[in-house]
């Protein structure tokens, strides 16, 4: 739900995920039950991000809030920037973004749940967290394409 920011997307996609995890099991052992499952659910996630409509949605609370129009229209915007940047970036690199980012896992617990090392965890992060900057940098400015 944090990466989608659509409540309705998520439940979508964790249907997608268990559906996945299943025919996983049915193919053979599965050796970590909660790596495969956030696995699947940062890469359906960010591939409803790729194939994402631009279709702004309601929901419940959004006629009453204390803060200006125009404070909501930029946080919108910006977390719409946000989730653009994320499906921008190569794969690997937005799957430990997500990871690290919204699923609040250590480097170590990515690394281990993607077959890789500590350091190239870090280096990943590095480079999303330095593009996703550039990115936001030319929101602020304007820049956007």
């Amino acid at each position: 739900m944090r990466v989608l920011g659509s409540v309705q997307d998520a439940e979508d996609v964790s249907q997608e995920v268990f559906v996945e995890a299943f025919r996983m099991h049915q193919a053979g052992r599965v050796k970590s039950w909660p790596g495969l499952l956030v696995r699947l659910a940062t890469l359906r996630s960010i591939d409803r991000l790729r194939k994402s409509r631009h279709v702004l949605e309601l929901s419940e609370g959004d006629g009453v809030s204390d803060e200006e129009p125009y404070e909501r229209v930029v946080a919108a915007e910006l977390a719409a920037s946000l989730r653009q940047g994320i499906a921008q970036l190569p794969e690997q690199q937005s799957i430990m973004f997500v990871m690290h980012y919204f699923d609040d896992l250590s480097r170590d617990e990515i690394a281990t749940t993607l077959g890789t090392t500590t350091g190239a965890v870090s280096t990943a992060l590095h480079k999303g967290r330095q593009r996703l900057m550039d990115q936001l940098a030319a929101f602020n400015r304007g820049d956007t394409k």
